[in-house]
């Protein structure tokens, strides 16, 4: 019996789908994602049952929380023993521009009261930082986390203003070119500090903006709340739905074949013009290491090119609404996959990806897929 996807329908009716214009990349996205995806960390296999070891695990437990057993898949939060902590993950997603970056700008405003009423004092700082993008996203996602004292106040309120988007800063991070070495995915181009300095400086062409606010006393009140992100904890949770990524539309009638790929386009065979005469123009071709080039095109597919310029794989973006022959899709669960294509050689059980023969399908921490990669069976 297949299994049901009451969740994953819920998500793609509470995430609208991204409507560009053809040929067009849509905005970029900005979305929560689940705890375990960030704590995995970059490769995606860390072994939960040691994130307790990890610098924000032991931040965690100090105000006794478990990461690796969240009440929230999306936001760890709690106060006490005067202390707050948070963390939560996001994504940045259909991030296609001219340029394979995108630039952050903050401005943090921290309130310290020493009686309950009266004027606070306050002081302001900035920072400025530049994230590496392919396939339109980060390497991996973006942490927020935060763990702060009350100390001798009887409340404080930390707030940051975040505005997020492509941008030049004039001498610092210019040009349509990754600017710093290959290997490098982050760049603090001004630590927090009290003069605005480069924040000033910053040039964005198109941006989203979004806040944090952080506040705590010593009666026990406290919040953490991000509109843009959809919580005001401890009152209002964020919703699981929240991590949806938005479906594609356009992708919606793709079947992908395990070890060949499409119609038009075959692993271990077609070229970039291939490529290109069979899903257009590509939003993105960058280099990816080793002589290898990823080109990202519209339907939520993104391709791997050899050095000898022959498809090497083909890979889903958290878009994709479409399907394998077999019928698996974005959103589906692990029952369902183990339903459909059986226990993968040499996989554990719950593994964050399992491979077959000419196909990876990667899950997420709500045990769902979320990535589908087309590979030569060999």
């Amino acid at each position: 019996m297949r299994a049901a996807r009451p969740l994953f329908l819920l998500l793609a009716v509470l995430a609208p789908p991204v409507v560009a214009e053809e040929g067009v990349p849509p905005p970029f996205d900005l979305r929560l994602a689940h705890l375990h995806d960030g704590l995995r960390g970059p490769s995606g296999d860390r072994d939960l049952g040691t994130v307790g070891e990890t610098k924000v695990g032991k931040l965690a437990a100090k105000v006794g929380l478990d990461l690796g057993k969240p009440e929230n898949p999306l936001l760890a939060c709690r106060f006490a023993d005067g202390r707050l902590f948070y963390l939560f993950y996001k994504v940045t997603e259909n991030a296609f521009a001219d340029r394979p970056y995108v630039l952050q700008r903050i401005r943090k405003t921290e309130r310290s009261w020493t009686a309950p009423e009266g004027p606070p004092e306050e002081t302001v700082t900035f920072q400025v930082e530049v994230f590496k993008t392919l396939a339109g996203t980060l390497k991996a996602e973006d942490e927020h986390y935060g763990s702060f004292s009350l100390r001798d106040a009887a409340r404080r309120e930390i707030v940051k203003e975040y505005e997020v988007g492509f941008g030049e800063v004039p001498g610092k991070c210019e040009g349509r070119e990754w600017p710093f070495a290959a290997n490098t995915l982050f760049q603090c181009l001004e630590p927090y500090g009290e003069e605005a300095g480069l924040f000033e400086t910053v040039k964005f062409s198109s941006s989203r903006k979004w806040a944090l606010t952080v506040a705590f006393a010593a009666d026990g009140t406290w919040r953490v709340r991000s509109d843009a992100l959809g919580f005001d904890a401890p009152e209002r949770m964020p919703d699981p739905a929240a991590a949806a990524p938005r479906p594609d539309p356009a992708s919606a009638e793709v079947v992908l074949t395990a070890g060949r790929g499409l119609p038009g386009v075959t692993v271990g065979e077609t070229t970039a013009e291939g490529l290109v005469a069979a899903l257009g123009a590509p939003w993105e071709d960058a280099p990816a290491g080793k002589g290898h080039r990823v080109l990202s095109f519209a339907k939520s597919l993104t391709v791997n090119l050899r050095p000898d310029g022959i498809l090497n794989t083909i890979i889903t973006r958290s878009g994709f609404a479409g399907k394998t022959a077999e019928g698996i899709a974005h959103g589906d669960t692990r029952g369902r996959v183990l339903d459909l294509l059986g226990a993968p050689p040499g996989a554990a059980a719950d593994a964050p990806a399992w491979r077959y023969p000419g196909l990876q399908v990667t899950f997420d921490g709500f045990d769902r897929v979320s990535r589908l990669v087309v590979m030569s069976r060999n």
